[in-house]
């Protein structure tokens, strides 16, 4: 029996906290559930990864439609990243909304309405065309066929977890990138060789060997690339699937985003989430709304706690240990909480 790694990581922190962490079944196995039990005779539960035992439905399937939740946190004064969507409706993707938005920005990024692990994302994009392109690809990567096109956000990607209704751990993500005169498989190749990756079945280190067939050659094909060319003279093409560094920011966070992501969730019904930010780092030393420039893109439901466990740079945060207690209601930790109010 394999568990993959954030499985693993769950396992450490169970033993440390003197809980038994279990497969459901001999007989079939699977990563995606696991049983916690005390070892003192309290009353076990079933996870799924990183999502408890406490999270509804509803609430996963709000959050995972980035349109509607962030309708919903706008309507609460959260600063959401603008954006309009495209559906199966549109014959052409560049509609006047489309047109508008681009105009305004100058740039957009295109992601499936519904995804994960940016499958289907894809920008910077500044002309209409390009963003018709991306947006076939997102649809085809979507649940319902729709594709979102939002602002670009220049800066740095941010990601607050959320334990029971309260921030635990902060890192700066920063993507690889591709440019210059080398292929973008060959780039690919030489980041791959980076001793901190691995493979997430194989070790526990924060960084992914990236499979470049799976998500980036598609979204190289959006940018008119192929993985044997190089980037064109001056572009740079971010990969928005993979790390290449993990930074721990959890002290230098302004309380105020911590406040900002803990609400998000609370809004959204998530008791245990991960909530991306972006905006310039420096804005995130600052209270949210000082500068405007930094905003809310999305909220997690599985979120990747180990981000958090095993950054490349900065101090590993117990967010598994905190995962843990909060699943089983241990002494300390946050009640159950998951609730879609109105």
């Amino acid at each position: 029996m394999s568990w993959g790694r954030t499985n693993r990581l769950i396992i450490a922190a169970a033993e440390r906290l003197g809980v038994d962490a279990s497969p459901l079944t001999e007989a079939v196995h699977t990563d995606f559930l696991m049983r916690l039990t005390p070892r003192d005779g309290g009353p076990g539960v079933v996870i799924s990864k990183t999502r408890s035992p406490f999270l509804t439905q509803v609430a996963q399937t709000l959050s995972n439609n980035k349109l509607v939740s962030r309708a919903r946190l706008a309507a609460h004064g959260v600063p959401v990243v603008e954006g309009v969507i495209v559906d199966d409706d549109d014959d052409d993707p560049r509609t006047p909304p489309v047109a508008a938005l681009l105009e305004r920005c100058g740039a957009v990024i295109v992601k499936p309405n519904w995804g994960n692990r940016a499958r289907g994302l894809s920008g910077p994009h500044r002309s209409l065309d390009a963003v018709a392109r991306a947006c076939r690809w997102a649809q085809a990567c979507d649940r319902d066929s729709e594709a979102l096109v939002e602002r670009f956000v220049p800066g740095t990607n941010l990601r607050v977890s959320v334990i029971g209704g309260r921030a635990v751990a902060a890192a700066e993500i920063q993507r690889p990138i591709l440019r210059g005169a080398e292929s973008c498989a060959a780039q690919i190749a030489a980041l791959n060789r980076d001793p901190r990756r691995a493979r997430a079945h194989e070790e526990l280190l924060g960084l992914d060997v990236m499979p470049a067939g799976d998500i980036i050659a598609p979204m190289l094909e959006v940018h008119g690339l192929a993985l044997a060319a190089a980037p064109p003279a001056g572009a740079s093409i971010e990969l928005y699937s993979e790390e290449r560094e993990i930074i721990d920011r959890t002290d230098e966070l302004d309380p105020g985003w911590g406040a900002l992501a803990e609400r998000a969730c609370s809004l959204l019904g998530v008791d245990v989430g991960g909530v991306d930010l972006r905006g310039p780092l420096a804005a995130f030393t600052r209270p949210p709304g000082s500068s405007g420039e930094a905003v809310l893109l999305e909220v997690n439901v599985l979120p990747a706690l180990h981000l958090h466990a095993l950054p490349t740079q900065g101090k590993p945060r117990p967010v598994f240990e905190a995962f843990v207690a909060y699943c089983l209601s241990l002494p300390g930790a946050p009640p159950p909480r998951a609730v879609v109010g109105v």
